[in-house]
């Protein structure tokens, strides 16, 4: 957006809301956005906003929130970007198949250059092929070394048959008590094992979360009554095909958490034990994934692109 037309937005803006008695604050309250974004707004400095999409999202939820229709709004200033900027085919090439590409011309690689980049591939896989080699000869010594025992074992057991008769009953006798030692002891280890995967278990059911059932109204998901484990949480914010703009903020309106998280990556945010509820607020629902202590959280958004998330927690 132009300057001009900034300035033009944010003036209209302004006396919209002015016209309607409202403060900056009252803004703010109902559309989640930060005062200091509303203020850059009605001032035309849209390069305060955290991006392009920003400014269209805050721009359009701003006008609804002094009454006007958005829509009809976006419109009358989207109409005056005629402005169309010419592709900068300066550094553009054309390929051996006669395709024009845009970048920067790059000199073709020769026989030669193509080769000495293989070499390391080729003494990669040459010193791979020698490594798999020598472990399968010291496999089949090995294979051949325990077949040969095996052989030599069953000849001494032919020979010595009747003095292992002779002892037969005193093996028994040792057999019985080592078969004793040995029941004891896999009945302790199978002891602490059942008391350790108890104790695994009861650790497990204290850190899950119980969301109960969310009610959307407006622009905002709330859930209202969140069985939380006293202790610190983990909030997890996932953006999915598009980066997100994103802010947590305490029930008492302390802020947590607040930035954009790229597509592809994961912010996870600590929610204190004396956090009595969270609220967040969303720039990109739609590339937008929620989990509390990594319980899924429906944000029930539809299509909407600016949305907001409360909780309250009951510990």
């Amino acid at each position: 957006m132009n300057e001009e037309r900034n300035s033009a937005i944010g003036q209209e803006l302004q006396q919209a809301r002015l016209d309607k008695g409202l403060s900056l604050d009252d803004i703010q309250q109902s559309t989640k956005i930060q005062k200091r974004y509303l203020a850059a707004i009605e001032s035309g400095q849209f390069d305060q906003l955290p991006g392009a999409f920003y400014e269209r999202a805050f721009v359009r939820q701003y006008a609804t929130a002094v009454g006007l229709d958005a829509v009809t709004f976006m419109q009358k200033y989207e109409n005056e970007d005629t402005e169309t900027v010419a592709p900068d085919l300066s550094a553009a090439r054309v390929d051996a198949d006669n395709v024009t590409r845009a970048g920067m011309h790059q000199t073709e690689e020769t026989v030669a250059d193509k080769t000495r980049s293989m070499m390391p591939k080729i003494i990669i896989g040459v010193v791979i092929v020698a490594i798999i080699a020598i472990i399968w000869v010291v496999v089949s010594s090995f294979a051949g070394s325990a077949k040969q025992e095996s052989k030599n074992q069953s000849t001494v057991s032919v020979t010595t048959s009747q003095v292992a008769s002779k002892n037969t009953s005193s093996k028994k006798s040792e057999t019985s008590t080592t078969a004793s030692s040995e029941s004891k002891s896999s009945a302790s280890s199978s002891s602490k094992a059942s008391s350790k995967s108890s104790s695994e278990k009861k650790t497990n059911k204290a850190d899950k979360v119980d969301l109960g059932q969310g009610t959307v109204s407006g622009t905002t998901v709330t859930y209202n009554s969140v069985k939380a484990p006293n202790k610190t949480m983990k909030m997890q914010l996932k953006a999915e095909n598009g980066s997100s703009w994103m802010q947590v903020s305490d029930a008492a309106g302390t802020v947590l958490w607040n930035g954009t998280v790229a597509d592809g990556k994961t912010q996870e945010v600590d929610i204190p034990t004396t956090a009595t509820g969270v609220s967040v607020s969303i720039g990109n629902a739609l590339a937008t994934k929620v989990s509390l202590n990594n319980k899924a959280v429906d944000l029930q958004s539809s299509n909407a692109s600016v949305w907001h998330l409360g909780m309250t927690f009951t510990r």
